[in-house]
């Protein structure tokens, strides 16, 4: 077994010395050669930059003359010849721009967004961005497609919200970013999707706090949660979200001209969610005879909302319990009834 062993090992070694010999290969650089690190980059060289450039302006030319279609067959040549030239990116601007006045936002806006993913150099990305913006907005106010350039198609939600994530991507700190997540919220409340609405409020408040739309996306985080609240006999992880949210805008902006509603609000939510104590306290009082418990949510009912209507209720039934009044029960009331057939 031994002599196997070292036959086969033998054998390994001469096909790796023939190997090498034949080909030049060195073990040690089997899994990487000294060549591989250097890679031909695709940049276009200063030839076809000058003509890129020459054939740009040509197309600039023919767009102040009022040759769109003409101007758009040349800007089209420059992306497909020169890709990488750096002309290239204000034609795809420019295409993006033609685009745009035609009313096709979403082949403009991948327009624009190739220059931000080729050309991330591009001199005037503040201006990409905003246009970028603005495809997205078309589409958020309703703007439709047309399915063979004449039938109006559907609404586009979901692409404008594709577009701004987008737009977060490419600017994460410029000013637009709060302002397209602000509009992925709004969007998602018109798709009837809070949870995704809630995600973009959430990266709103947690990376933008010192955003002018700070105070707009605390309110309508609250309001979105406020919305899932189907009543106090549901579970109220939405309420105490809203109250949450309610009351941090309370404190990081009292100044605000909301401050009025976001009271009445927060004392909405807080009886309802006071009232859902007050609902599982008569439960245990009148219906498994367990004062003990009852009293524990009556107390909770008047700590949630001291001044609410449940409050008034919770303290009631507290009086009544100290007083040694005990109610009927529901099983005592089947009895009642079926003693009286």
């Amino acid at each position: 077994m031994q002599r196997t062993h070292v036959t086969i090992l033998s054998l390994w070694l001469f096909l790796a010395s023939t190997l090498q010999a034949e080909n030049g290969l060195n073990p040690l650089n089997w899994f990487g050669n000294e060549d591989e690190g250097v890679y031909a980059l695709d940049i276009a060289n200063a030839a076809e930059e000058a003509e890129a450039a020459s054939k740009l302006a040509n197309g600039k030319a023919k767009l102040e003359a009022g040759s769109i279609w003409s101007a758009d067959r040349t800007l089209k040549k420059i992306i497909k010849t020169y890709p990488t030239a750096k002309a290239t990116a204000e034609a795809h601007f420019l295409r993006g721009k033609i685009l745009m006045s035609k009313g096709r936002w979403v082949k403009a806006f991948n327009q624009f967004q190739e220059i931000a993913v080729k050309h991330p150099d591009y001199k005037n990305f503040n201006q990409l961005i905003s246009a970028q913006f603005d495809c997205a907005t078309a589409l958020m106010e309703g703007a439709r497609g047309r399915i063979l350039w004449v039938i109006p198609g559907f609404k586009q939600y979901g692409e404008a919200v594709k577009e701004f994530e987008l737009i977060v991507r490419n600017a994460p700190y410029s000013d637009y970013a709060p302002l397209a997540l602000m509009n992925i919220a709004l969007v998602s409340e018109l798709k009837e999707n809070p949870e995704e609405a809630i995600d973009a409020l959430d990266r709103l408040i947690n990376y933008y706090p010192q955003s002018m739309l700070a105070p707009d996306a605390y309110y309508n985080m609250a309001e979105t949660y406020a919305n899932l609240v189907k009543g106090d006999q549901y579970d109220q992880g939405s309420t105490r979200q809203a109250i949450s949210y309610y009351e941090d805008f309370l404190i990081l902006f009292p100044q605000s001209n909301y401050l009025g509603e976001v009271e009445g609000n927060l004392d909405a939510m807080e009886d309802l969610l006071a009232r859902s104590r007050l609902n599982l306290g008569d439960f245990y009082y009148n219906y498994r005879s367990n004062n003990t418990a009852a009293l524990v949510f009556y107390n909770e009912t008047i700590t949630i909302a001291p001044e609410s209507d449940a409050a008034e209720e919770a303290r009631q039934r507290i009086a009544d319990i100290e007083s040694g009044i005990n109610p009927i029960s529901g099983a005592s009331i089947l009895r009642t009834l079926l003693r009286a057939e």
